[in-house]
């Protein structure tokens, strides 16, 4: 496994998901050597307003509390928190487990994060608990690292003795930590202000880990949807995602984006073989460069924004796959949408073999099912009344044919041909 593995996700309290849904990425039982490569791609089935798309919304929320110390101060943010946190709970609650390899030993956490609003109409963080415990062990977490409620620290992990450390983070995130979460303060006010203690304890490691989980997740939200859109540019910079006109390239940078537009070429010639490079029109702006990529072909050049929406698709999910083949822990909404069902395919074969991070993904294309059925733990299906129910091979049945027939629990497809009749008419003339 790589240093940081997810394991579950649980989500409860977004847009129509009032009742706590919860992901399984790994089996219950961890071994001393886990085997991850088994478990490194699912796919998240469900009938249109089942709450796909709001599972992986949270898991963005998540990202960026973690890692974002001014992300609830964000005017935007918080309009698009009240517009999808579920006015029947009027809060939202994430919990993510994961595995840390330190050293010779693997570590299992909980984190958990609950948002909702204050006597001022804001969403803040009302609690937020960091738990953990030996990843072999089967008893509960039972070691706390810390514990946040309404702002106060109410417990932090202090080893045999408490120490200077711990009295620096209680100073340092005094009436803060409704508004940031602690990993994120712990970021801004011990990490990148180099206010570092000459020997790391473990309290310091265990915060680390917590906030390099965030900076391992990536999440591709469909901007069709404006409210997702805007949190998607909030962090877009963060992995090198390239974007169809309009990419922002620090002069000093221009090499470095080169090079990523030249590994696109590579990915989407894999694609298009008459594909015969991309090159970049640039246009100065002080310190930066504006850039559009121009597709060539043979007889005829391209600014990409008039290429066919599949192509504009991979695109912007190349970054995205390529963190994912090199350790990331990614998550893609609507995943096959505008991509030809082989393409997908292909894809998902090349990444459960030789991706070395974690792939979570929605989609309504039956085509992979008997791909990803290959792995463990790979497919999902989320019913109407929001409950997950996770594939388990019976037999030589195909994933793919009982999902078609409505056989899959929770997902009945009952609509026939001559529901429609009603709402089109029966094709004859009207009088």
């Amino acid at each position: 496994m790589k240093d940081i593995y997810l394991v579950s996700y649980s989500v409860k309290g977004i847009k129509t998901l009032d009742k706590l849904i919860s992901l399984q990425f790994y089996k219950k039982t961890i071994s001393k050597n886990p085997d991850t490569q088994e478990y490194n791609i699912k796919g998240i089935y469900g009938m249109n307003g089942s709450g796909k798309s709001g599972i992986i919304t949270s898991v963005e929320i998540l990202r960026n509390i973690i890692v974002d110390p001014g992300y609830l101060n964000n005017p935007v943010v918080q309009k698009n928190l009240d517009a999808m946190i579920n006015k029947r709970t009027k809060e939202l609650f994430i919990e993510a487990d994961y595995m840390v390899k330190a050293g010779e030993e693997i570590k299992l956490f909980r984190y958990s994060v609950t948002l909702s609003k204050n006597n001022l109409g804001k969403y803040v963080i009302s609690h937020e608990c960091l738990s953990t415990k030996k990843a072999i062990s089967k008893s509960e977490f039972d070691e706390t690292v810390f514990e946040v409620s309404d702002g106060e620290i109410v417990s932090v992990y202090e080893g045999k003795e408490k120490d200077k450390f711990v009295e620096s983070i209680l100073n340092k995130t005094m009436n803060l930590l409704t508004t940031a979460s602690m990993s994120a303060l712990f970021y801004e006010k011990f990490i990148k202000s180099n206010n570092m203690q000459k020997e790391k304890n473990i309290l310091w490691a265990y915060i680390t880990f917590l906030y390099v989980l965030g900076e391992k997740i990536h999440v591709y939200l469909d901007d069709s949807d404006n409210h997702r859109k805007n949190f998607l540019e909030i962090y877009d910079d963060c992995i090198n995602v390239i974007n169809i006109i309009g990419n922002i390239v620090p002069q000093e940078m221009y090499k470095h984006f080169e090079k990523t537009v030249n590994k696109l070429f590579e990915f989407l010639h894999i694609f298009k073989t008459d594909l015969q490079g991309i090159e970049i029109d640039r246009k100065e702006d002080h310190e930066l460069w504006v850039c559009d990529l121009v597709m060539c072909y043979e007889s005829y050049k391209i600014h990409a924004e008039f290429e066919s929406t599949g192509i504009k698709k991979l695109i912007k999910l190349f970054a995205y796959l390529k963190e994912m083949v090199q350790g990331g822990i990614v998550f893609i909404d609507e995943f096959d949408s505008n991509l030809h069902d082989v393409y997908l395919c292909a894809l998902l074969e090349y990444l459960m073999e030789y991706g070395e991070g974690q792939l979570c993904f929605t989609t309504h294309n039956v085509g992979p099912m008997d791909v990803l059925k290959q792995h463990k733990k790979s497919i999902d299906f989320l019913s109407e009344n929001h409950r997950i129910y996770p594939w388990t091979t019976n037999g030589n049945y195909s994933p793919s044919k009982l999902y078609r027939n409505g056989m899959i629990e929770g997902s009945p497809f009952n609509v026939d041909s001559i529901d429609f009749i009603g709402v089109f008419g029966t094709g004859e003339v009207d009088e």
